[in-house]
């Protein structure tokens, strides 16, 4: 508890102990015979003042041990003299007034609110943003493309607290194509009904591995349906609000509108001013189911859908997806055994130019998927196996299909290796290819390594 706060509670009680001895003092003058039963029915007044007063202090000192996290004490003998004694605001109750509860917790938490928000922060270190630096590279070998070292990126993402009202995080990413802000985004912390609102530029909720970044994947690289369909990672400039249902199932549902969806989408120029049908337009709902304490699955539905597309003749553009996800924990293993399957299936619907150049449009539909399973055998290894079917979104007939065993290796938290064959079959595609993938992390995990 705080002492500011014990000792105004002491000289309270001082003060009602020392107003009760001078009661005592006072010498009462002598009344008429008549007045006995005057006198009678002024102190029983005077005796329920005082036990409603004292039963006021005892509810304020029980209130205090709750807010300042006391365990209560064990309770103590009443004194044998009893005063009135004037509570923290407004006058003394009066016989047959009661006490106002929600009046009392408002003056008490208005006094001690500063002093708790001031406990808070211990170490200066808490008024910094959290702070990460990730490095990703890796050495790829394929018949086609040969040999090649290829930094993948450098990354430095930044997290804190703005306000008790909102966050805000950042990721600068630098690659050899050059350094861009990959996410900057505020997000609100406390607002009412479970609503979370985020604005600015940050990975759209479509879908479940196109809201992770290249070195977050469970594998090395990014499966080609979420390349060709969504444009890689699912980066929009936009906003986006979540609300978390309030009932004891999960169940949360997403609504963004944003100048489109996929950081490599091609369709859309963000600096391009645009009406209000060229927006893109997502829903989602998201679910987990436990069968057991060891068995859970993740399940959501998306739908992205943009009115107009301007270079595809104002034509619209949906994008529908399912993803599930089945996982196997075992209890006494402490999260480090343990089986993952994760499936997601894309449905995309959309006007394309037949052939270059010509102005003739066609309606065309395309399906693409991608289904991994991994064995979590120990703390450090963690063997796992990818499938890919992908239709052509210019020609659904063309398909191509890879099937990539991997191993990872975690030397640490810090610090992940994964090896990684990857065999592909299509028109054209027809390769093999092996991956050396090197990941780490200085700082701060802002956002990486995380559960997939």
């Amino acid at each position: 508890m705080n002492d500011a706060m014990v000792v105004q509670v002491s000289m309270r009680r001082l003060g009602a102990f020392a107003l009760a001895l001078c009661l005592i003092g006072v010498p009462v003058p002598a009344r008429p015979q008549g007045s006995e039963e005057q006198l009678r029915r002024e102190l029983d007044a005077v005796k329920e003042q005082l036990r409603r007063v004292e039963q006021q202090m005892k509810q304020q000192d029980e209130l205090i041990r709750r807010l300042s996290g006391e365990r209560p004490a064990a309770p103590a003998a009443p004194p044998a003299v009893t005063a009135p004694a004037r509570p923290p605001e407004g006058p003394p109750p009066t016989a047959g007034t009661t006490v106002d509860v929600e009046e009392l917790k408002r003056i008490i938490l208005g006094e001690i609110q500063p002093q708790l928000a001031a406990s808070n922060k211990t170490f200066p270190s808490q008024f910094n943003p959290a702070i990460g630096f990730i490095v990703d590279t890796v050495f790829s070998h394929t018949r086609q493309n040969k040999s090649n070292f290829e930094f993948r990126s450098a990354e430095i993402g930044i997290s804190a607290a703005i306000d008790p009202f909102a966050r805000a995080y950042g990721i600068i990413n630098g690659t050899p194509d050059g350094v861009e802000v990959e996410e900057a985004a505020i997000v609100t912390t406390s607002l009412p009904w479970n609503l979370t609102v985020k604005g600015g530029r940050f990975f759209a909720d479509f879908g479940r591995l196109s809201t992770f970044h290249d070195h977050d994947l469970p594998f090395v690289n990014r499966p080609l349906v979420l390349d060709q369909y969504v444009g890689g990672e699912s980066q929009a400039d936009g906003v986006e609000v979540n609300w978390l249902a309030p009932i004891d199932h999960y169940l949360s549902l997403t609504a963004g509108m944003y100048n489109k969806i996929g950081a490599e989408n091609d369709r859309v120029d963000n600096g391009v001013s645009r009406d209000l049908s060229e927006f893109t337009y997502l829903l989602r709902a998201a679910t987990s189911f436990s069968f057991h304490d060891e068995h859970s699955l993740d399940v959501g539905v998306s739908d992205a859908f943009t009115p107009e597309v301007r270079i595809a003749n104002k034509k619209s553009r949906n994008l529908a997806g399912l993803d599930f996800t089945y996982r196997y924990t075992p209890l006494a293993s402490a999260g480090y055994r343990g089986f993952v399957w994760g499936n997601e299936l894309l449905f995309n619907r959309e006007s394309r130019e037949v052939g270059p150049d010509t102005g003739d449009f066609k309606r065309r539909n395309a399906f693409g998927m991608y289904s991994y399973v991994e064995a979590r055998l120990s703390r450090r290894f963690y063997p796992g196996f990818l499938f890919e079917y992908v239709e052509d979104i210019d020609g659904p007939s063309r398909t191509i299909k890879q099937y990539s065993p991997y191993i990872t290796f975690w030397p640490s938290e810090f610090q992940r290796l994964r090896l990684q064959y990857t065999h592909t079959d299509g028109p054209g595609r027809s390769d093999d290819g092996f991956f050396l993938q090197w990941t780490a992390i200085i700082g701060s995990h802002v956002h990486s390594f995380r559960d997939r």
